[in-house]
């Protein structure tokens, strides 16, 4: 026994394991598909992810958040459904088939869900189905407010006249005022400060600027009130705009910086993650100003479902009582219901949208779960510590649930991975199994069949790799095998199956192929004995000249299990291996197999001719 003879047995072994192995990889890749295992795994993931890696009690709480998450556009995007009848027909046969697959698996109305989600997506995706960021928004707007009224008070605005709306308590300019004698009711400059801190506000609602700008725009207006402040000569008023002036640098400081965190303009992350928490006094200053709006909020959404249905009727041209049976559809819904908010104007606009997206934050934290509270308040105190300044706070937030999302999808990966082992070796014992792949047997007769030997060793030379080729092209060459998998099998009779000749070998009986046997194609993979090459090899296992009566094919197997109990086991442990082997996968034997033909045909040192 030589070394080339050696790496010959060993190339078909590795051959025949890349055959089954691709075919492994087929059967495993259609389970999967049919299963949407990964798609699945990801959500459950997720699921665990939220309900803090344990049981929860808030298991109906969980399910409700991730369906709410896989239904956000950035989620529900990434998913590819079904396109084509082809497809679409396929698609509801394994709804069918699997009831997980239906409606509501992902999604209040999705039977398919992506198999990978980035981080940065699900962390944006969580805070805006948290309502975070449209509250973080709103919180900067309350505040601004309040922020505004420190310096201009309550007031109430007329054709003509500026008053407080409490003249008991007096805050920021009207308490100088007061306090110098200056009365501002009619002052065209007050005025005008007024409007100016009205348009910076509302250019921060409408998202024309950003926080630092409004602030920045508000210092200009006050320095403007102080200087065109009129008949800076009198004593008092010199006074007065002395008074104000420091009552700017005051709350303002010298760069502006104060005034963002006197007035908490830029939410800290505690207050970010307060927001989540509908008991926190944070989370109450957004809830009251859209409270206050609720009257006026649903007058307004009163009128557009009004305006709504007016618009159904009007095209379907229908009257009030067959309204009833024609139902309009949602498409078609959602088209008059947009025409009807086309006709507000920009407040009641405003207004209307601000308190539908309150209304579903609100519905959406009544569902959250205790355990995203705890995690979002531990992810903010380790994001603090990585805030350079109040600019950035709410981005290393998001950063730090991208970070949350990774850690815990590696070791997602983990599980699924080793599930996906566990499978791939069922898959490959099923298919050792299926088609008679005993690697004792296949050893043997690559070893003993010399013509058969040749055969594999030489396609196997034919499809190996390059010792220098790079991954894709190892890819590209793997995939063609795949497609040629089928004329593999029918150019080389791989020493498998459940033929005669293989199974009397397997079980050592001294069995003698027919002329069937040894005709073309009877030792294929998918070839099975007929009922006569059974009973042949019954009665060769069992050293018999005829077959009893009335013994069924169970009870047949049984007793040659017992007549040749060696060759059974030793035939199931050829199973076992080969189901393992097929386990590994095609790219390991792939590659495993050009490594061992560069091997063989690398060869020995050619002698010198001149020193023979």
């Amino acid at each position: 026994m030589n070394l080339p003879f050696i790496l010959d047995v060993i190339i078909g072994l590795f051959f025949v394991y890349l055959i089954l192995s691709l075919l492994a990889s087929e059967i495993q890749e259609l389970i999967t598909t049919l299963l949407q295992w990964r798609a699945k795994h990801l959500r459950d993931s997720i699921e665990n992810l939220i309900a803090g890696g344990a049981e929860s009690a808030e298991q109906k709480k969980v399910k409700a958040l991730v369906q709410s998450i896989y239904d956000d556009p950035l989620i529900r995007d990434l998913n590819q459904e079904a396109r084509g009848l082809w497809a679409k027909g396929f698609r509801k046969i394994t709804q069918w088939i699997f009831p997980s697959n239906r409606k509501g698996a992902f999604g209040f109305n999705q039977s398919s869900g992506p198999s990978y989600i980035a981080s940065d997506t699900f962390s944006t995706a969580l805070l805006e189905r948290l309502g975070i960021s449209t509250f973080v928004d709103k919180l900067i707007d309350v505040r601004l407010d309040e922020f505004i009224k420190r310096i201009i008070g309550e007031i109430s605005i007329s054709d003509s006249t500026i008053t407080p709306a409490d003249p008991s308590n007096l805050v920021g300019i009207w308490e100088i005022a007061e306090t110098v004698g200056i009365d501002l009711t009619t002052s065209r400059s007050f005025r005008n400060l007024v409007e100016d801190f009205y348009n910076v506000q509302q250019d921060y609602r409408k998202g024309c600027t950003t926080v630092l700008f409004s602030v920045d725009r508000l210092a200009e207006a006050l320095d403007r009130f102080i200087v065109s402040y009129p008949d800076p000569r009198s004593e008092d008023i010199c006074y007065f705009c002395d008074r104000v002036t420091a009552f700017k640098l005051n709350l303002f400081g010298t760069n502006n910086e104060r005034a963002i965190l006197s007035g908490g303009l830029q939410p800290t992350l505690a207050d970010v993650v307060a927001l989540a928490d509908k008991g926190s006094t944070v989370y109450k200053q957004v809830a009251d100003r859209y409270t206050a709006a609720k009257t006026r909020a649903l007058a307004i959404n009163e009128r557009v479902t009004y305006q709504t249905e007016a618009l159904l009727q009007e095209r379907s041209g229908l009257e009030v009582e067959s309204m009833a049976e024609h139902q309009p559809t949602e498409e078609e819904r959602n088209i008059c219901r947009e025409e009807a908010i086309r006709t507000l104007d920009e407040e009641e606009y405003q207004i209307y949208q601000d308190y539908q997206v309150y209304e579903r934050v609100e519905k959406a934290l009544d569902h959250l779960p205790s355990s995203v509270q705890q995690s979002l308040a531990v992810l903010a105190r380790r994001a603090q510590n990585r805030v350079q300044s109040t600019q950035n706070a709410v981005e290393h937030f998001r950063e730090e649930i991208a970070l949350w999302f990774d850690d815990s999808m590696s070791r997602a990966s983990g599980v699924y991975k080793r599930n996906a082992k566990g499978v791939a070796i069922i898959v490959g014992i099923s298919i050792a199994m299926f088609t008679n792949s005993d690697t004792f047997h296949i050893f043997n007769r690559i070893a003993s069949d010399e013509s058969l030997r040749k055969v594999i060793t030489d396609r196997a030379s034919q499809i190996a790799p390059a010792q220098d080729s790079r991954p894709d092209a190892v890819r590209q060459d793997l995939e063609r095998l795949k497609e040629d998998t089928e004329g593999v099998l029918a150019d080389i009779a791989l020493p498998i199956s459940w033929n005669p000749s293989n199974l009397s070998r397997q079980l050592g009986c001294p069995y003698a192929p027919s002329t069937t046997d040894l005709q073309p194609g009877a030792d294929k993979i998918y070839s099975l004995l007929t009922r006569d090459q059974w009973n042949d090899l019954y009665k060769a296992c069992l050293g018999i000249t005829s077959v009893p009566e009335n013994t069924s094919v169970p009870l047949q197997v049984v007793q040659m299990i017992g007549a040749k109990p060696l060759g059974f086991f030793r035939m199931v442990s050829g199973w076992l291996i080969s189901g393992v082997a097929i386990s590994m996968g095609a790219p390991f034997w792939f590659d495993l197999l050009g490594k061992v033909v560069n091997v063989r045909n690398t060869g020995g040192k050619p002698k010198d001719a001149n020193n023979p």
